[in-house]
């Protein structure tokens, strides 16, 4: 095995949307919207992550769906509450990390990350070993994502382990000849080693 790729979000750290809620909530002028649009939680984040809308843009149209007056100052509390929103790095996933790498496998991220989100993990790995979807404009499970990051990785899709808690992304990386755990925070170093072992 010669990369390990790791999802983010629930992968790397827990994240929510509950302060984002609570603060748009907050900021609410039209509370019947708000309520019936469930505030945050049914709003369409996928032009976002694909790089297709500004941060500004995105905040507007969160802002237009939940019911709030948009001005920069509500910008910067948006992104406040998302920041709020990612937890602290899971100890097991960083001694997965460390193990492999340990073992010579260098160690990649590949997220569908909200682009303002990108600093929250960006330490764990070199830049040129991050790869988002704002950046790259696809999403997972899109099978051309992981066609696109083995490209740029030069690397044969076999060599390749990808790490990630929704199982229709693990399958689509299996699509294309990845291998594939799907994250259990429990078990994750264990999975790991199997997938090493297997290989010796």
């Amino acid at each position: 095995m010669k990369f390990a790729i790791f999802d983010v979000g629930q992968v790397c750290y827990p994240y929510t949307l509950a302060p984002l809620n609570n603060c748009l909530k907050d900021l609410a002028a039209d509370k019947k919207v708000f309520a019936e649009r469930d505030g945050v939680f049914t709003f369409d984040y996928k032009p976002f992550m694909k790089g297709q809308r500004t941060f500004e843009a995105f905040c507007e149209d969160l802002c237009r769906h939940c019911g709030v007056d948009y001005s920069a100052q509500v910008s910067r509390a948006i992104d406040e509450a998302m920041h709020k929103g990612v937890g602290a790095f899971f100890e097991e996933t960083l001694a997965a990390m460390d193990d492999l790498r340990g073992r010579g496998v260098e160690i990649c991220l590949l997220s569908n990350a909200l682009p303002n989100l990108y600093d929250t993990a960006a330490k764990l790995v070199a830049p040129d070993k991050a790869f988002v979807s704002y950046k790259l404009g696809l999403l997972k499970p899109d099978v051309e994502i992981f066609k696109t990051v083995l490209r740029r990785l030069e690397a044969v899709p076999r060599t390749v382990l990808m790490v990630d808690d929704k199982a229709e992304n693990i399958a689509a990386a299996k699509n294309v000849g990845m291998q594939g755990i799907v994250f259990n925070r429990k078990t994750i170093c264990e999975d790991v080693q199997s997938v090493l072992a297997a290989e010796e």
